[in-house]
């Protein structure tokens, strides 16, 4: 018969196993289908994580299976992979020991909001590199979700490699049948089937290293939008989707991905594995391409310097113009000398136009010591209410953060004209001289209403602050309220730092 334990005395047994080895510290909450405890290795002088499956989710496996098994995985040296040290048994509680990670993990980055498209791409590339160098030795990770994405130290690690694969080895040695390893009776983590390949979903025995490609990009998929395809559906409803239904186009829920990065995550989406990427070395090929980053939906932006030489360039044209046609009429003799001054005139103030608005140009919006652009928030899909709520949230935020001292916005007609003309959101920032710009979401699901709204740092196009806010389409003009409050915190924090 399992027991089940008290903190204390499981916190107890574990010291008195580990005496000689680790001081345990504390237990970390979110651990999903495992305790994770902190300790400190005394000889090493080190901190690592032990992970302790519990009993109702050891009740079917095999503790010496899942610990040959999970020491296949300590095999794997990598600077993506988080490594196990070492595996055993707490009496029939299987454990493995890794190294601690100082950092957060991916879902609790997420839950500030989407991420900007190049720190999207930054992330992806090691957790490929990780998933590549795995896939080329035969191990599938077959659990890809932002709680097993660590980030630390400038990059991202991969963790629990081997711990799914172990777990339905060590079941499938008793003679149960093999299911998806998250999916167990007792429902060991609810949120993993929102990660699940179709073929894993159906407990497909060929499963191969192309469903956590898949994985890969739902993963990527929720880094850019805010949420997985197919968010806010029980567990039975997500594994049906992932079985039949096809996500919306990425480019529908998100502005700035370019065609490039959009087409290589709604490939790693397809249903059929072989349509998706051959492997995870593709997918890291595609990702180095320049062109990911570079948004289609915006032409390039002018670079002020080069702005001032085509209006120099327009001004010199209207002098030789005008020159040309005054030497033509003084050369007519039926024309009065009257008319060839007139013209000379036009010239001359043509010109002083055109240097007039090729200096404001290089100026324009220029004063003030912070200044920031808000665009206009876009509303994901056609969604009319989502569009209204997105119209209604920008004029009051532009309204709310003028009044923070020491801060000057960009009136919206001219930043939504200027971002027209440019690459990007920060690109349109620059030519507006802005400090920081504002930009966001809304999208809508059935009653709800989600703003996802970030603070830019445009001088290197850097997340200061990013949140999202849910609502109901029914108390719209709450969700308004704290957006906008929320906002012109992070904007009042921002300056006085």
């Amino acid at each position: 018969m399992r027991i089940l334990y008290a903190v204390s005395d499981l916190l107890a047994d574990l010291q008195s196993h580990f005496a000689d080895k680790y001081v345990l510290e504390r237990e970390l909450g979110g651990g999903g289908m495992s305790r994770v405890f902190v300790a400190r290795d005394e000889r090493l002088d080190r901190r690592v994580v032990i992970k302790l499956l519990p009993p109702q989710v050891t009740a079917t496996i095999s503790a010496e299976r899942f610990k040959r098994e999970i020491m296949l995985a300590a095999q794997l040296q990598h600077p993506n992979i988080v490594p196990v040290l070492s595996a055993g048994d707490l009496g029939t509680l299987p454990y493995f020991v890794m190294p601690f990670i100082d950092g957060e993990s991916l879902r609790a980055r997420m839950m500030r909001g989407p991420l900007s498209v190049r720190e999207t791409v930054t992330i992806l590339k090691d957790v490929v590199r990780a998933l590549g160098f795995a896939h080329n030795r035969g191990i599938i990770h077959r659990d890809i979700k932002p709680d097993n994405v660590l980030l630390a130290s400038g990059a991202a690690v991969v963790t629990d490699f081997g711990v799914a694969k172990a777990l339905s080895a060590s079941r499938q040695q008793q003679g149960v049948r093999p299911v998806a390893p998250t999916m167990t009776g007792v429902g060991t983590s609810l949120g993993t089937p929102a990660y699940m390949a179709p073929e894993q979903a159906a407990a497909d025995p060929s499963t191969d290293h192309r469903a956590d490609l898949y994985a890969l990009g739902i993963v990527a998929y929720e880094m850019l939008t805010g949420a997985p395809p197919f968010h806010g559906r029980t567990p039975q409803a997500l594994l049906a989707a992932q079985l039949s239904e096809i996500p919306a186009p990425l480019t529908s829920r998100r502005y700035d991905v370019s065609v490039p990065l959009s087409t290589l995550v709604m490939q790693c989406l397809e249903k059929e594995p072989a349509k998706r990427p051959k492997s995870a070395n593709d997918v890291l090929r595609m990702l180095d391409d320049p062109g990911v980053l570079v948004s289609d939906a915006f032409p390039a932006a002018e670079a002020p310097r080069q702005r001032r030489k085509r209006y120099t360039e327009i001004g010199i044209g209207v002098l030789v113009v005008a020159a040309v046609a005054a030497a033509w009429v003084l050369t007519d003799p039926s024309t009065p000398a009257k008319l060839a001054a007139d013209s000379a005139k036009s010239a001359r103030d043509s010109a002083a136009r055109v240097a007039a608005t090729s200096s404001a140009a290089a100026t324009a919006v220029s004063t003030g010591p912070h200044a920031v652009a808000v665009f206009p928030l876009v509303s994901v899909g056609s969604d009319s209410e989502a569009g209204q709520a997105a119209e209604g949230i920008t004029s009051q935020l532009a309204s709310a953060i003028s009044r923070v001292p020491g801060v000057r916005v960009s009136s919206q007609m001219t930043a939504a004209a200027v971002r027209q003309g440019v690459r990007t959101p920060a690109d349109a920032a620059r030519v507006l001289n802005a400090t920081m710009l504002v930009e966001g979401t809304v999208q809508r699901a059935s009653q709800r209403l989600r703003v996802s709204v970030r603070l830019v740092n445009v001088a290197n196009d850097s997340t200061v602050w990013a949140s999202t806010i849910d609502g109901t389409t029914s108390d719209a003009l709450a969700l308004q309220d704290s957006t906008v409050k929320a906002v012109a915190a992070a904007v009042t924090a921002s300056v006085r730092r």
